[in-house]
Parts: structure tokens; C-alpha cells; sequence
């Protein structure tokens, strides 16, 4: 898992700063790893935000997709995120991906012959909608 909303997001949809969380469960231990700075822990997400929609495994890597914020560095003044931070849980290392050409919140990307097909979401925190299709290259 990664991200989410944060602190004031409540049950209620409301848009926060997110977290930098990353949380793996190993299912073999029945154990959570969560990103709190010991030794071993997953690396947390280079940008706090919510809203990412889920991320993709690509390759033996996660992809984590735009996102949304409510104050947070680095957003559109929509509040939400071009970046694309791609994790390596092998090596527990964060690179940058390619950014988006809108960005935007909320998506459900599809991987289909290397690609990440990203179709919609929304272009403003909170709610808000786009028809904007971008394809996203994986090699």
C-alpha cells in the first residue's frame, strides 16, 4: 500500500495532505512492514499524497501514478500530481517515471504490452473528472 489520505480526510471523501506510507503484508507471516525508519523498513514514497487509485507491477516494480493533495509540495495549483515514483522492493529504492502529461488523481492504470494505459480521473482534488487518455511507456 501506498500513500493515502491523510490527517482530516476522514470517512467522509474530503480531500488532505496525504501520507508517505508504504505498508507490505507478508502473508507467509502474517506481518505488516511499515515504512518507520528502521533498519529494514520499506522506504516511504518520495511525495505524500492520496488519491493515487492502485499502483501497477510492472517488471518487478510498483508504479505509483499521479495523486492528490490538499496543500502539498509539488501539486498543480488543482492540487493533484504529474509524477510517476516507480518503487523497487527488491533493492527498497524509489526512482522517478515519466511524468504525466495531465496530471491527475484517481486513476485505474491497465498494462497491456508494456505500456500503462491511464484513462480519466480527475484533474482537480476531490471530485472532479477528465477524459484525457495517456499511454505510458515501461521499457
Amino acid at each position: 500500500m501506498f500513500g493515502g489520505r491523510g490527517p482530516g480526510s476522514g470517512d467522509s471523501n474530503v480531500v488532505a495532505d496525504g501520507y508517505d506510507d508504504v505498508q507490505i503484508y507478508d502473508p507467509a507471516t502474517n506481518q505488516w512492514a511499515v515504512s518507520d525508519g528502521r533498519v529494514g523498513s520499506p522506504a516511504p514514497l518520495p511525495q505524500a499524497r492520496g488519491g493515487t487509485g492502485k499502483a501497477v507491477f510492472v517488471n518487478g516494480e510498483f508504479w505509483v501514478i499521479g495523486g492528490e493533495t490538499r496543500a502539498g509540495a509539488g501539486a498543480t495549483p488543482n492540487g493533484v500530481y504529474a509524477r510517476v515514483d516507480i518503487y523497487d522492493p527488491k533493492r527498497n529504492r524509489w526512482r522517478v517515471g515519466p511524468a504525466l502529461t495531465t496530471a491527475r488523481h484517481g486513476t485505474f492504470p491497465v498494462l497491456h504490452e508494456g505500456r500503462l494505459l491511464l484513462a480519466g480521473g480527475g484533474e482537480s482534488a476531490g471530485y472532479s473528472a477528465t477524459s484525457s487518455v495517456e499511454v505510458l511507456w515501461t521499457r
